[in-house]
């Protein structure tokens, strides 16, 4: 009985992810048409005090098994945890769901599928299957590939921003105070991290770096207006490696494009971490010691080393 239950909603989770790929212009269309009603930004909200224009704002992407801004994997929560207490005088957010135009979380209505996403979520959090889960990366990688489109990426990466910028604004950001942003992106969180650049560079009129946590990403135009990308590697990371395989545009051969441009130009800097894969214990935020130090204290210190000039340290507490 519970097997047969199972294959008719795995039957029911194939059909809803064959839809959701088929309709993944559409929700970056529809947005851009004005049709969705509910957005996780609030236009009449009120704008709360703003605040010193020299602190540092550091806005994380979940990647692509995020669901809702508001829930993290415990690792990246472990993760969070400690960069705020890196850098207690950042202000660091880390709620932004990045997988949609409209920053509406799967688990949010009115969306087509959303008891699908519940209950996948439910699973997931029980830990009583992984395939289910698989779903959620599907649907989401399918609008990482959106962002990277030239036909529908600016579309998607405009809303991207806007979401971002709302984030941003919640948080005490003022818009022209040139207070620096950094965007750290998981994954194709970091895709869109660049993507939504193109139009945060000018709403804010500030400067803007990304940091790729084994990014996987296309060479999107938003590389023009970064002024930086820390792109954080590690040898075992095999998803980043497709990743990069599967845009032609950041093969070498390509030399025009805007990727090896900003190689070209230094704006790209590459950080290889040893022994470090993309996800699980291996992956750059697993907790698990090896030789005293865990892969995600090891992504801490990357990061840290690269926010360094921009902002003071403290010492995270034991």
């Amino acid at each position: 009985m519970i097997s047969s239950i199972f294959l008719v909603v795995l039957g029911f989770g194939a059909v809803a992810l064959l839809v959701t790929g088929a309709l993944a212009p559409i929700e970056t269309l529809s947005w851009w048409a004005g049709w969705t009603e509910s957005e996780i930004a609030d236009e009449d909200a009120p704008v709360p005090v703003q605040e010193n224009a020299d602190r540092l704002y550091i806005v994380y992407l979940s990647g692509v098994a995020s669901i809702s801004g508001r829930f993290l994997i415990p690792r990246e929560k472990a993760f969070i945890k400690n960069l705020k207490a890196r850098f207690p005088k950042a202000k660091v957010i880390s709620d932004v769901f990045p997988y949609s135009p409209s920053g509406l979380p799967l688990l949010e209505s009115p969306r087509l599928f959303d008891r699908l996403w519940r209950w996948v979520q439910y699973l997931k959090l029980e830990g009583r299957t992984a395939l289910l889960a698989i779903l959620i990366n599907m649907r989401n990688i399918f609008q990482v590939m959106i962002s990277a489109d030239h036909r529908y990426g600016p579309i998607f990466n405009q809303g991207a921003a806007k979401v971002i910028e709302g984030a941003l604004t919640r948080a005490g950001y003022a818009r022209g105070s040139g207070a620096p942003v950094v965007i750290i992106g998981y994954s194709g969180g970091a895709q869109i991290a660049i993507g939504a650049s193109t139009f945060l560079r000018s709403r804010l009129n500030a400067p803007i770096d990304v940091i790729s946590i084994g990014g996987v990403m296309g060479s999107d135009p938003g590389l023009q207006f970064i002024r930086r990308l820390d792109h954080i590697v590690g040898e075992r990371d095999t998803v980043e490696r497709f990743g990069a395989a599967m845009y032609p545009e950041r093969w070498k051969a390509m030399a025009h494009s805007d990727w090896n441009a900003a190689k070209r130009h230094g704006r790209v800097v590459l950080h290889r971490m040893r022994n470090m894969a993309h996800a699980g214990v291996k992956g750059y935020f697993g907790r698990v010691k090896v030789d005293g130090v865990s892969n995600n204290d090891r992504t801490l210190d990357e990061v840290a080393a690269i926010l360094a000039p921009d902002a003071p340290q403290a010492t995270p507490p034991a």
